[in-house]
């Protein structure tokens, strides 16, 4: 059997995949049936790594790599050498604010390349560090969530997966930022999108520091509130396979789906996979959809679009494109 992975195409042509989570065995038949099952969101994030290991041909290599997109157990990331599935590697942040985070993982499989490497999925192996430092809630309690981001302590850069109640999500719409308790602050302060790495902003930074050292239960009610949905004008982000991205507003949301307006019309029945809010420069968490209705808006040149969330524990959207 093969290990269903989510694929999505980016600006260079090519076919990007996400790791699905809750994979913890290496037999194929095992893999698939644990696929289906997330322990936690999967956060389209790019994080810069130091990889270290032994590739197929027995050479030794250490060399930069970087993720995808990750989870509370594992990640997509690209590296330039051909490994073997099962295979174990060294991954260590190059953040110098990150560097003590370090950690083995377990190659799954390759699903693809890009113009700079392979694409493989890690599984992190148990007992191992925290490779990311972010805090990931479980997913029961996103229940009543209508967004997800992940936001960082604009003080300390304490990074969690958050789910949004509506007022919370108002409130990041007016300001960018909510006012939450920070637990390494312990105090309250203000959250932000957490950024994407990026090789030039590591620099800068570490030169600057540099410097400056030298000098509900479920119930008839809780099915209310969730038909209540919050008016917004947010960007969005919509993912369907063999398509590129679509940009388009969000008008409504609801912890149990969304609608939005685009250029593109997307048909009834169609599984998609929606971000919202969405930043191109951000961290970003996509989740699986289905198109409930499409309408035609003639006057804006637009569609409009009532979609609602699938199960946590549903499959992934997108497949392997042939």
């Amino acid at each position: 059997m093969r290990l269903r992975v989510a694929w999505w195409p980016r600006a260079s042509g090519l076919a990007r995949c996400m790791l699905v989570s809750g994979i913890t065995n290496s037999g194929d038949s095992r893999m698939a049936s644990t696929a289906s099952i997330r322990r936690s969101d999967r956060v389209s994030l790019t994080l810069l790594l130091d990889a270290a290991g032994t590739d197929t041909h027995g050479h030794s290599f250490a060399e930069p790599s970087r993720t995808l997109s990750i989870n509370l157990t594992g990640a997509v990331i690209v590296l330039g050498r051909e490994l073997k599935p099962d295979q174990q590697i060294h991954l260590k942040r190059k953040s110098p604010t990150e560097a003590h985070r370090e950690a083995n993982v377990r190659v799954v499989g390759q699903f693809g390349s890009e113009k700079d490497g392979f694409l493989y999925g890690v599984e992190i192996l148990q007992g191992q560090n925290d490779l990311w430092g972010i805090e990931f809630p479980p997913i029961a309690a996103s229940n009543e969530a209508v967004a997800r981001m992940l936001l960082e302590c604009s003080y300390c850069k304490a990074r969690e997966v958050v789910y949004l109640n509506e007022l919370d999500l108002r409130g990041f719409e007016t300001n960018r930022g909510i006012a939450r308790h920070c637990k390494a602050c312990a105090v309250p302060s203000i959250w932000t999108q957490a950024p994407h790495e990026d090789e030039k902003k590591l620099t800068s930074r570490s030169r600057s520091r540099r410097d400056q050292k030298d000098t509900l239960p479920a119930g008839g009610e809780q099915r209310e509130r969730q038909r209540i949905r919050m008016k917004t004008r947010l960007t969005a982000c919509i993912r369907q396979t063999g398509a590129d991205d679509e940009l388009a507003v969000c008008e409504d949301i609801s912890p149990i789906g969304m609608c939005f307006r685009s250029k593109r019309r997307f048909d009834a029945n169609a599984l998609i996979d929606v971000a919202v809010p969405y930043a191109p420069d951000a961290a970003n968490i996509f989740l699986p959809a289905r198109v409930i209705y499409s309408e035609e808006m003639p006057k804006a040149g637009l569609f409009r679009h009532g979609t609602e969330y699938r199960p946590p524990g549903a499959a992934p959207t997108a497949q392997p494109q042939g």
